[in-house]
C-alpha cells in the first residue's frame, strides 16, 4: 500500500505543479503586468481570464453594426472600433487591454507609431498567425524577410509595372466593363459592385501573376477565397496553443485546401523551369511570378541565398491574398464616394477625357496625368483604410516613447484612428475633401504618420504601387465609359473584416456616357 500512497501522492503534487503554473500564466502574470502598464499612466479595461477583452471587441463591434450610418456620414471609427471608441474616452488616446493573455497597447499618438515603424533593431516583430498555413513576406522576420524582399522588390518596381502590367490592368476591366455595358442596354443598369470588384481584382492578379497560366490561377483563387474564409474565423478568435493539430472539420477543410493550393503553383511554378532549362535561358517570364523567379535564379551566393520553391509558393499566396482584397477595398469605397459626391465624380471624369480621351485605354503616360483621381483615391484611402490596424509585438523588454514594455507585449498602431484625427487633420477631418492631397501627401497633414494606408518604414507594403496603378487605370476605364448614382437602397455601414468592407454590399446605378 506504501507504492500506492506514494504514487498517489506524486501524481497529486505533479497535477498541483501543474495547476499553479497554469494560475501563474493565466492570472498572475497577467497581473504583474497589468500593474506594471498601468504604473506608467497607460490605463485600460480589466483583464479577464483566458479570453481577455477579445470577446468584449467582438460583441460591442456585432451591436454597432446593427446601426447603420447616415448617407454620406464618413464619422466611421464609432461604427467600425465601438470598443476602442468607447475605451479611449475612458482610458485615452493610448490604451492597454488584453487578447487572451497577452497585453495588448492600442496606439493612435503617431509619435509613438513612428518610433514603432521605424525601429530597425528587430525590437519590434510581426505578431505570428499560426492559422494562416504559410509564411510569406508579410510574416517573415529578419535575415529571412530581408531575403524575400531583395528577392520580390525587382517585380514590384514602378516603371517595370508600368510597361508590365497596365496591359493585363486594361484587358481584364475591358470584359468588365464590356459586361456592364450589356446589362445597361438590357435595362439592367444597377449592380453590386461588391460583387464586381473581387471578380476583377482576382481576374487582374490571376493575369499578372501567371500571366500565359492565367486560367490555372483563376482555379487557385477560387480554393484561395475559401482559404481566407477559414483565415477570417481565426483572425477573429483567440488563437489556443496547439489547436491547429486537432483533426477538426475545420482544420481537415484547411490542410486539404493548403495541400491543393500547394500543388497547383507547385505545377506551375515547375513548368516554368522546365522550359526554362530546355531553352537554356534564365528568363522565366515578365510576370509577377515569372519576374520573382529570375530575380531569385541571379541571387549570388547558391540555393542558401536564394528562395525554395515552397517559398515561392508562399509568396504567390500573399499576391493573391493582399493584392486582391486591397485593391477590391479600396475600388468599392471609392466608387462609395464618388457616389455620394457628384461633384468631385464630374471632375474626375473632366481629368479622365481630358488626359485619355473618349475612347484611348490608359497607359503608362496618361496614368501620370490623372493628379485627380489619384487625389480623390488617397482621400479614399484616408477615410476608409482597407486595413485599419497594425500589428507588431516586442520581442524583448522595450523602450516606448517615456514607457518600458515587457517582451510579448503586443501592439497596435491605430491607421483608422490617426486618419480621422482633427488634431492631425483639421476641423474638416470627417469630411470628403481631396483637395487635402493637392499639394502632395507629404503636405496634407500635420505630422508624415497621419497618412499610412499601406504602412510606414522599411516593412511598408511592396504592393502599393501595384495597386495605386491598378486602382487609377480601372476608375480611369469606369469614369470614361460611365456615371453613376449610389442606389437608394444603400446601407452605410462599413465594417472591419479581412479588410474594411460595406456590410450590405454596394449597389450603384449606372448611365453610359454618351460618346
Amino acid at each position: 500500500m506504501e507504492w500506492l500512497l506514494l504514487v498517489i501522492i506524486t501524481v497529486a503534487a505533479g497535477v498541483g505543479v501543474l495547476l499553479l503554473e497554469v494560475a501563474k500564466a493565466i492570472w498572475w502574470k497577467p497581473l504583474q503586468i497589468k500593474k506594471h502598464i498601468e504604473a506608467q499612466g497607460i490605463q485600460g479595461p480589466p483583464y479577464k481570464l483566458l479570453y481577455g477583452n477579445a470577446p468584449d471587441v467582438r460583441r460591442m463591434a456585432r451591436e454597432q453594426s446593427t446601426k447603420p450610418l447616415p448617407f454620406s456620414e464618413h464619422n466611421i471609427f464609432l461604427h467600425v472600433l465601438p470598443a476602442f471608441h468607447q475605451w479611449r474616452k475612458t482610458y485615452g488616446q493610448n490604451i492597454v487591454y488584453w487578447f487572451g493573455t497577452k497585453p495588448r497597447l492600442y496606439v493612435a499618438d503617431p509619435e509613438l507609431v513612428k518610433e514603432v515603424l521605424l525601429n530597425k533593431d528587430g525590437h519590434y516583430e510581426k505578431i505570428p498567425n499560426k492559422q494562416l498555413g504559410f509564411e510569406g513576406l508579410v510574416r517573415l522576420e529578419g535575415e529571412k524577410w530581408a531575403q524575400h524582399r531583395r528577392i520580390i522588390n525587382p517585380a514590384f518596381h514602378v516603371e517595370l509595372l508600368k510597361q508590365g502590367m497596365i496591359p493585363s490592368f486594361v484587358e481584364a476591366t475591358s470584359n468588365m466593363l464590356r459586361e456592364w455595358s450589356k446589362l445597361v442596354s438590357s435595362g439592367a443598369n444597377e449592380i453590386d459592385i461588391v460583387s464586381e470588384f473581387p471578380v476583377l481584382t482576382s481576374d487582374i492578379i490571376s493575369r499578372t501573376a501567371f500571366g500565359s497560366s492565367y486560367a490555372e490561377g483563376n482555379h487557385i483563387f477560387l480554393l484561395l477565397k475559401q482559404r481566407i474564409l477559414i483565415l477570417l474565423e481565426s483572425i477573429r478568435s483567440v488563437y489556443i496553443p496547439g489547436s491547429r493539430f486537432l483533426p477538426t472539420r475545420k482544420n481537415w477543410q484547411r490542410w486539404c485546401l493548403d495541400k491543393e493550393i500547394s500543388r497547383c503553383v507547385r505545377q506551375v511554378i515547375e513548368r516554368r523551369e522546365r522550359t526554362a532549362a530546355v531553352e537554356n535561358s534564365e528568363d522565366y517570364g515578365s510576370d509577377l511570378l515569372g519576374l520573382m523567379m529570375t530575380s531569385n535564379k541571379q541571387q549570388e551566393g547558391g540555393n542558401k541565398m536564394r528562395m525554395s520553391i515552397d517559398e515561392i509558393i508562399s509568396e504567390c499566396l500573399t499576391f493573391y491574398i493582399a493584392g486582391q482584397e486591397t485593391s477590391s477595398t479600396l475600388l468599392t469605397w471609392t466608387m462609395v464616394l464618388l457616389g455620394m459626391h457628384q461633384d468631385w465624380q464630374e471632375r474626375a471624369r473632366r481629368e479622365v477625357l481630358q488626359v485619355s480621351g473618349k475612347n484611348d485605354l490608359p497607359n503608362a503616360d496618361t496614368v501620370n496625368g490623372l493628379k485627380i483621381v489619384g487625389m480623390i483615391m488617397n482621400e479614399s484611402l484616408r477615410l476608409y483604410p482597407p486595413v485599419v490596424a497594425l500589428y507588431r509585438q516586442t520581442s524583448k523588454q522595450t523602450k516606448l516613447g517615456r514607457f518600458s514594455l515587457p517582451a510579448g507585449t503586443q501592439i497596435q498602431p491605430s491607421i483608422l484612428a490617426m486618419h480621422h484625427d482633427p488634431a492631425l487633420w483639421g476641423h474638416d477631418v470627417h469630411e470628403f475633401n481631396p483637395e487635402r492631397f493637392s499639394q502632395g501627401i507629404s503636405n496634407s497633414a500635420k505630422h508624415p504618420m497621419a497618412f499610412i494606408p499601406f504602412g510606414f518604414g522599411q516593412r511598408i507594403c511592396i504592393g502599393q504601387n501595384f495597386a495605386l496603378l491598378e486602382v487609377k487605370v480601372v476608375l480611369s476605364m469606369i469614369l470614361q465609359k460611365f456615371s453613376f448614382v449610389i442606389s437608394p437602397d444603400y446601407i452605410h455601414a462599413p465594417v472591419e473584416e479581412f479588410t474594411l468592407n460595406p456590410q450590405h454590399g454596394v449597389k450603384v446605378i449606372l448611365c453610359m456616357n454618351e460618346i
